[in-house]
């Protein structure tokens, strides 16, 4: 008799990890965007040090998002690489994996 499919506590792990991400990178993507549109209105400081700095802030806040983007990215490529459901016994194995107990 085949054992029974159950819900895969890596997957499920991994899906709780993808929506903690996409949550922090919509903040992470927002984290600078006050700062900019404030440097590019031209009414915070301007000058050659203010465009330096305003370039740099730029680059910084579009750095953010990308490397916000890669950890989601990453978490769904890990969460495709295993499947909803597994055996019972292979749940409970990585259930004692997962808390350290192998």
């Amino acid at each position: 008799m085949a054992e029974p499919m159950v819900p895969n506590p890596r997957h499920e792990r991994l899906k709780q990890l993808l929506r903690e991400a996409e949550y922090g990178s919509q903040e992470v993507r927002q984290a600078y965007q006050r700062a900019v549109g404030a440097m590019r209105s031209g009414k915070v400081w301007t000058g050659p040090t203010a465009d330096r700095w305003s370039a740099e802030l730029e680059e910084r806040h579009h750095r953010l998002g990308q490397l916000a983007r890669r950890v989601v990215e990453s978490i769904e490529e890990e969460l495709h690489r295993h499947p909803p459901l597994v055996t019972e016994s292979e749940a409970n194995a990585m259930r004692r994996e997962m808390a350290g107990r192998v």
